[in-house]
C-alpha cells in the first residue's frame, strides 16, 4: 500500500507543493476502493496526464509571464514616447500659440499700415489737387506777369520821354542853383563818340565864370550799378575823344540802390533823385550850396 508521504513525493515531480499534499490525500484515501491493479495503473497514467497537462499549463504562463513582462516593457516604451508626444506636443501647442501671437501682431500691423496707406493716399490725392491748383495759379500767374509786362513795356516807353521831359526842366534848374551856371540848352543829342554818334537823355550847355561847359545826363526810373558803371565809360570815351571840353556827368532818375549811389559819388558825378540830390562843386568854382 502506497503512503502518502511516497505519493507525495512522486506528485511534487509535476505539481506544485500544495497540488501534491492534497492528491496525495485523496489517492492514499482512495486505495482501499481500488479493486484492481489496472485500474490503479490507468489512475497512474491520469495523474501523470495530469501531471504533463500540469507542465505545458506552467510552461504556457511562463511564456504568458514573459510576454506580459515584454508587453510591460512595450508599455513602457509607448508610455515614454507617448511623454516625449505629449511634450513635443506642448512646445508645438507653445510655438502655434507664439506664431498665432505673432500673426495678431502682424494683422494688427498691416491694418496700421492700411490705415497709414489710406491717409496718405488722401494726402497725395490733397497733394494733387494743390498741384493741380498751384499749376493753374502758375499759368494764371505767367499770363498776368506776360500782360504786366507788356504794360510795363508801354508805361516804360511812355515813362522814359516823361522822365526827360521833367530833367530837361529840373536839371538846369539845380545847376543854375548849385553851380551859379548860365545855361545855354537842355534837350537830347546825339554826340559823336569814337567811330559814331551816341545819344543822350540830356545834354546841358552853359557857362560857368564864362567857361563853357556840357552836362550829360543818364535818365532812368530806376539807376542799377551796371548802368552807372557803361553811362561813366561811355562819358570817358567821350572826354578822351574830346580832351579841351569840360564834360560833366549826371544821373537822373527815382531811385537808385546804395551800390550805385556809392559809385556814382566816388566818380565824382552828379544825381538827382527823389532821395536826395548830390551836386559836387566844380573844380577851380568858388559856388557853393
Amino acid at each position: 500500500m502506497v503512503s502518502i508521504a511516497k505519493m507525495r513525493e512522486q506528485l511534487l515531480e509535476g505539481f506544485p507543493e500544495p497540488q501534491a499534499d492534497l492528491m496525495a490525500r485523496v489517492f492514499v484515501s482512495a486505495q482501499d476502493e481500488l479493486v484492481t491493479k489496472a485500474e490503479l495503473n490507468e489512475l497512474t497514467a491520469v495523474v501523470r496526464d495530469l501531471a504533463e497537462i500540469q507542465r505545458r499549463t506552467d510552461e504556457k504562463l511562463g511564456s504568458l509571464a514573459e510576454s506580459q513582462r515584454d508587453l510591460a516593457e512595450a508599455q513602457r516604451r509607448t508610455d515614454e514616447k507617448m511623454g516625449s508626444l505629449a511634450e513635443a506636443q506642448r512646445r508645438t501647442d507653445e510655438k502655434i500659440g507664439t506664431l498665432a501671437e505673432a500673426q495678431r501682431r502682424t494683422d494688427e500691423k498691416i491694418g496700421t499700415l492700411a490705415e497709414v496707406q489710406r491717409r496718405t493716399d488722401e494726402k497725395m490725392g490733397s497733394l494733387a489737387e494743390a498741384q493741380r491748383d498751384l499749376f493753374e495759379a502758375q499759368r494764371q500767374t505767367e499770363w498776368a506777369v506776360k500782360d504786366l509786362a507788356k504794360q510795363v513795356g508801354g508805361l516804360s516807353a511812355s515813362l522814359g520821354g516823361s522822365l526827360e521831359d521833367f530833367a530837361c526842366d529840373l536839371v538846369p534848374e539845380l545847376l543854375e542853383k548849385h553851380w551859379a551856371m548860365v545855361v545855354e540848352s537842355a534837350a537830347p543829342e546825339d554826340v559823336t563818340v569814337g567811330d559814331g554818334p551816341r545819344e543822350f537823355d540830356i545834354v546841358v550847355r552853359g557857362r560857368i565864370d564864362g567857361r563853357p561847359l556840357a552836362v550829360v545826363c543818364e535818365a532812368k526810373a530806376t539807376v542799377s550799378v551796371k548802368e552807372v558803371k557803361r553811362f561813366l565809360t561811355l562819358v570817358g570815351r567821350l572826354r578822351d575823344a574830346r580832351p579841351a571840353d569840360d564834360i560833366r556827368p549826371l544821373f537822373f532818375g527815382y531811385k537808385a540802390d546804395r551800390t550805385a549811389r556809392e559809385l556814382i559819388v566816388a566818380s565824382g558825378a552828379a544825381m538827382v533823385f527823389t532821395r536826395g540830390v548830390m551836386i559836387p562843386v566844380p573844380p577851380g568854382s568858388l559856388t557853393t550850396s
